[in-house]
């Protein structure tokens, strides 16, 4: 879903959506008058949403503001709580933003005494999922391959990378969920 206050990035999203065609297939089959011409002016997608796609989010959107108060919730609660640590913590929105919460990464300390690859390890050890968000397009094969890429032409995304981890944060998170993921954070650095 794109939601855009701007025409022109509307009117092109339309044209992308539908393989590049210039105006929208279902107009064809609606209008009053013969409208079957249509072309392609760019090389488009095939990017509508189904109709169930589309019920789910409309009721899912009137859960938005929820969703989202209960994210920067828990994320304030770890950001109280994991404080302290080796890490570096995401920031805040500025000011008169609203952020996501969609993820929470946070950044291991290069002091920290643990691998990024180690903790990652050790928290799935105490069942806990975490990832990477995200691995840098220097270091997939075709991007590498086919422009020559080295992570020495990145070193701030490529630190980063080596650094970043995505902890667990997801609106069906009970308190104790996020109290075991914290607890457990607290055990891998007392083990380092």
């Amino acid at each position: 879903m794109i939601v855009t206050s701007s025409q022109t990035i509307a009117n092109r999203c339309k044209v992308m959506r539908l393989h590049g065609i210039n105006r929208d297939a279902f107009d064809r089959y609606t209008s009053i008058k013969p409208a079957w011409y249509y072309e392609i002016v760019a090389p488009g997608y095939k990017y509508n949403m189904t109709d169930i796609s589309a019920a789910i989010g409309i009721h899912q959107l009137k859960r938005l503001g929820q969703f989202q108060k209960k994210r920067e919730k828990m994320a304030q609660i770890y950001n109280s709580r994991l404080s302290g640590f080796p890490i570096t913590l995401p920031g805040n929105a500025p000011e008169g933003d609203l952020h996501a919460r969609h993820l929470y990464p946070i950044l291991l300390n290069r002091d920290s005494g643990i691998s990024r690859d180690s903790f990652i390890k050790k928290m799935s050890d105490l069942h806990i999922g975490c990832s990477v968000h995200f691995i840098p397009l220097h270091l997939h094969p075709y991007w590498r391959d086919t422009y020559n890429l080295t992570k020495e032409m990145f070193p701030v995304a490529q630190s980063i990378y080596e650094q970043e981890i995505s902890i667990p944060l997801y609106t069906k998170m009970t308190e104790a969920d996020q109290d075991y993921v914290i607890d457990s954070i607290k055990q891998v650095f007392a083990n380092v």
